[in-house]
């Protein structure tokens, strides 16, 4: 089956999307804000790798609390069927089937179900019938252990969720497993009554759950029939988002004891999928790591090394990568090397933009069970890091991932977006009845046609997001912080940016002076705004020297984030605009896990220098890693759920005002080409 179009209702900010149509390859256009995220979040969660159900509870759109039901359809999906599939219903019905499209929606319980014409088959399915013979399902009438209820209530949801998503040969299979289960935790036999219930108890649940499975097959209809097969058609949803990226080095034993007290991270999961790939058993590699099996092992490494790669190679039909494996002790260390370069580098020490390939590659590998193909591939944001040449590669890349495969991303570049296929493009807008989507530009809102805009005014082989007032900022999280922080000062009845402003996220320092220059060269006004560090005030230097002095009397101007905020002397970045102590809860609670494993209680840094720089080295120490996209997240979420700026550290407001007041009089400065860097100033002087 082929995704032909989708529509999302009542889920966070999108109360009803309308009908979006769906190219093997489109994206999503829109402001950031707009609602992207959301859209492609409630599209994977319709038939995900890993079980991901919506939530109710967090995920109905605020201020319709009256009318919430767990009935409600969440997700509707229009595919197309291919002839083998419409041959194989007419097989299970043993009639004629002549539709070319079929509906399929999920509801917030869970429940999948065909849009069966009435009179396409003889009895639809209906969910109460199932409903009600799941309810003869017992459950304990007396006291039992709390471990026993919690994997019984667990059983018992596997059933439900099997039995609405029209999954009934599963259901039938499920017995043994749940017996097993709760056997594994019934309560030891001096504990009396709990332990005697239990006992009772199990042989009652197994032969009733048999007894329901066999009714619910017993009465299977020929609607029933199509519809199991239908929904076992149905492609996975493989999401990615900008920051996920695999992690290639870990300590053997260390992972194997956490997945044995089932406490596993993400980079463990990253890595079990690199060793499921490669044919590799992680407790084989520890126990080969003592010293008598490590020749051994290193063998098995290669032979590995080389399984991986020739997978690559029969996959994409060239060679992207090449992996070798290693070891020393338990350190397992995972090296990539790049046929264009032919550097043996480790994975993690690989540019953003090649960690994100490779790890997207493995892990599509992986939920696609080696296929590549029959998938739909959902992509938040992809490229946001990468250079303009790298952008332009990406965009070459998704066209070969939408081959055999559905292909949605979302952005708000116009260098993401390829204008030779304009069938391709959806525009989001941002109204009060929520997030909408359109193909007609005329009907969007002006902010969501600024990425459009801009790339139908650019000629060359780049484009570059741009307005009338540009802010061109070093990155993501810059992005995100301001327009959170302008959003909250502006509900906050203060100044927050004006609505014509377009805040541009570059790839680093260099790529903000590179863009600037780009945007004055086009008679636009610009303020560059740089980290306050080493890498950009060089940055800033080289904007305010080599370029700004030939476009006198535009309106450019280039500021230091620290000074502009009234901060000077130190190191200073968009994250530092938080106090410390404020910033290090959100990231106890992000890596609340990783850091308990770790054995730290409590984070401790050194004084002096960005915050984010002394977290890295402080995580580094404890062999972790450290992302600051993973922290700066739920901040923004936070942020955009306040309703006044009094619930911000006053320090914070008073450096976001002072920040936002130095754009906008950047903007309305004239001549105003910035000020040299101090360092700059200081040689300057050194040579008069």
């Amino acid at each position: 089956m082929q995704l032909t179009a989708f529509r999302i209702q009542m889920y966070k900010c999108v109360i009803d999307s309308g009908w979006v149509d769906v190219t093997p390859l489109t994206v999503l256009v829109g402001k950031n804000e707009a609602g992207k995220t959301t859209l492609l979040k409630a599209l994977h969660k319709f038939n995900p790798f890993y079980p991901e159900p919506y939530h109710i509870s967090r995920e109905w759109p605020r201020g319709h609390r009256d009318t919430r039901s767990d009935d409600q359809v969440v997700c509707t999906t229009r595919f197309r069927l291919t002839p083998d599939e419409l041959e194989t219903l007419c097989q299970l019905t043993g009639q004629k089937i002549e539709i070319e499209f079929l509906e399929i929606t999920r509801d917030y319980s869970g429940r999948i179900e065909v849009l069966f014409s009435e009179d396409l088959f003889p009895k639809k399915l209906h969910p109460t019938d199932i409903a009600t013979i799941l309810g003869d399902i017992p459950s304990p009438t007396q006291p039992v252990g709390d471990e026993f209820a919690a994997v019984l209530e667990s059983c018992h949801s596997e059933a439900r969720r099997l039995a609405n998503e029209g999954r009934f040969t599963e259901l039938k299979a499920l017995h043994a497993d749940h017996q097993e289960r709760l056997q594994g935790v019934r309560s030891p036999t001096e504990t009396k009554p709990q332990h005697d219930h239990e006992e009772q108890y199990l042989p009652q649940y197994a032969a009733k759950l048999q007894e329901v499975a066999a009714r619910l097959e017993k009465e299977n209809t020929v609607q029933e029939k199509a519809h199991e097969f239908i929904v076992g058609e149905i492609p996975t949803f493989v999401y990615m988002e900008e920051y996920q990226s695999f992690r290639g080095s870990a300590m053997l034993d260390q992972v194997q004891q956490r997945i044995q007290r089932k406490k596993q991270n993400p980079d463990d999961e990253s890595l079990l999928t690199i060793l499921e790939l490669s044919d590799l058993d992680l407790d084989q590699l520890v126990e080969m790591g003592k010293p008598d099996d490590r020749e051994e092992r290193q063998y098995d490494l290669d032979d590995a090394g080389a399984t991986l790669t020739k997978k690559v190679e029969d996959n994409w039909g060239q060679l992207r990568y090449e992996v070798e494996f290693g070891a020393d002790g338990q350190q397992f260390f995972t090296w990539v090397r790049d046929p264009r370069d032919n550097a043996r580098i480790r994975l993690e020490e690989r540019s953003r933009g090649f960690q994100w390939f490779f790890s997207f590659d493995l892990m599509l590998m992986h939920q696609t069970k080696g296929t590549l193909k029959g998938c739909v591939i959902l992509l938040d944001e992809p490229g946001l890091h990468l250079h303009p040449e790298g952008q332009q590669d990406l965009l070459g890349r998704l066209t070969e991932y939408a081959e055999g495969n559905t292909l949605v991303y979302s952005t708000h570049l116009p260098f993401m977006i390829d204008l030779q296929e304009p069938e391709r493009i959806r525009v989001l807008s941002d109204t009060e009845e929520g997030t909408t989507v359109t193909e007609d530009l005329t009907q969007s809102q002006p902010e969501a046609k600024l990425t459009l805009q801009a790339a139908l005014g650019i000629s060359g082989r780049t484009s570059y997001l741009v307005a009338e007032q540009n802010l061109v900022v070093e990155g993501a999280h810059d992005f995100w912080f301001l327009t959170a922080l302008s959003g909250l000062l502006l509900r906050s009845g203060e100044d927050g940016f004006p609505p014509d402003l377009h805040i541009t996220a570059s790839g680093g320092a260099s790529e903000v002076t590179y863009i600037a220059t780009f945007m004055i060269g086009q008679n636009l006004d610009v303020v560059a705004l740089y980290d306050t560090d080493t890498e950009g005030n060089a940055a800033r230097d080289k904007l305010v020297n080599n370029w700004l002095t030939k476009y006198k009397g535009r309106r450019a101007t280039a500021l230091s984030l620290g000074p502009a905020v009234g901060v000077n002397g130190c190191d200073f970045a968009i994250e530092d605009l938080f106090p410390e102590e404020f910033y290090l809860q959100y990231v106890q609670q992000v890596y609340e896990k990783s850091l308990a494993a770790a054995g730290v209680t409590r984070i401790e840094l050194p004084k002096g220098g960005q915050i984010v720089q002394r977290l890295d080295s402080f995580f580094k120490e404890r062999e972790l890693r450290f992302n600051k996209g993973s922290v700066a997240k739920p901040i923004r979420t936070a942020i955009r759920e306040m309703k006044s700026h009094s619930d911000l550290p006053g320090e914070t407001i008073e450096r976001a005002k002072s920040l936002i007041a130095a754009v906008c009089k950047g903007f309305s400065a004239g001549k105003d080409v910035g000020e040299p860097s101090a360092t700059t100033a200081k040689k300057k002087k050194s040579r008069d």
